[in-house]
């Protein structure tokens, strides 16, 4: 059977219950001069407001629009991921639920993709964030950069156009840390990732769900599951630390031989050292446990994300 649907749009969605009836009236606007063709997913990432109660609304409205709750809150990835694997479409947009992404921005993207790439993410010239949260931003960027191997050239977003085939190489991926910008360059060469310049709106209502915390999780996630970084940095830091004892160690017996009076290193020395060594080995463990543990929720427990009620 031919795959009617051109365009799917896949928006998680948490606590967004004051901008959905207005973002599902845009993209209908938006798409009235592209296509019939297409479907828009909410994902309910577990809000805690009246979201899931208007994207029932929005059903009833209109059946192009398919909704799915999670059973608990598994995060913006995790509740994108669960939209490809129920999208239908030859070309999967994925966008915020606040209106900062506005749906009029969509045929910038499309034009681009339409260009030969298989991937394009919407740029932004001007982020409307507070000047901390940008300077977080664009530390986040540049972390992505380095461990992805992306090019500095590529700004890498949440509003994203994604070819179909590019979704079926992603969703066989069943992490259950999830990382989009990670599995998409994985997925599909990097000369054939784009951008075009977006813009991005002032939030309308609510605030920002992201934090330090936030990032500091992404970044975690990032680092452990898609480098060998800490490894690479504990690793490093254990051997200098057995060189500078190796060294030390050879110095005060030099000076012993030397010297015979001289006094060997007094126990605050000698607590400063066994401070530090057992700090080391922690830090060591601390790493290789973060590992232990998430190989044993990828091959035991924890799930990407679980339906808790849907209408699709």
């Amino acid at each position: 059977m031919t795959n009617k649907i051109e365009y799917s749009i896949v928006i998680p969605v948490y606590n967004g219950e004051n901008t959905l009836n207005e973002l599902f009236e845009r993209l209908n606007t938006v798409f009235k001069g592209i296509t019939e063709n297409y479907e828009i997913i909410f994902v309910d990432d577990c809000s805690s407001d009246g979201s899931w109660g208007e994207m029932k609304k929005l059903r009833e409205k209109d059946k192009r629009v398919k909704i799915i709750q999670l059973l608990r809150n598994f995060g913006q990835h995790n509740a994108t991921m669960c939209g490809f694997n129920f999208c239908k479409g030859n070309y999967v947009i994925t966008m915020d639920d606040d209106l900062q992404h506005p749906p009029e921005e969509i045929p910038k993207l499309i034009g681009r993709i339409n260009e030969g790439y298989t991937v394009v993410f919407g740029e932004y010239k001007v982020k409307q964030h507070g000047k901390f949260e940008n300077f977080l931003s664009k530390i986040f960027q540049n972390l992505m950069h380095k461990i992805l191997k992306i090019p500095n050239k590529i700004y890498i977003s949440s509003f994203t156009i994604l070819k179909s085939e590019v979704i079926k190489n992603i969703i066989t991926i069943k992490s259950a840390y999830p990382f989009l910008p990670a599995l998409i360059s994985r997925s599909t060469p990097v000369n054939r990732i784009a951008n075009v310049v977006v813009i991005h709106e002032e939030r309308k209502v609510g605030k920002s769900g992201y934090n330090i915390f936030k990032l500091f999780t992404f970044s975690l996630n990032l680092v452990i599951n898609y480098s060998a970084l800490p490894l690479l940095l504990v690793g490093i830091v254990g051997f200098a630390i057995s060189i500078l004892s190796i060294g030390y160690g050879a110095i005060i017996i030099a000076q012993k031989i030397l010297d015979p009076s001289y006094g060997v290193a007094g126990w605050n020395s000698l607590m400063v050292a066994v401070s530090f060594l057992g700090g080391a080995i922690l830090m060591a463990i601390g790493v290789m446990g973060e590992y232990l543990r998430r190989i044993l929720a990828e091959i035991s427990y924890e799930k990407q994300y679980v339906i808790g009620e849907m209408d699709v």
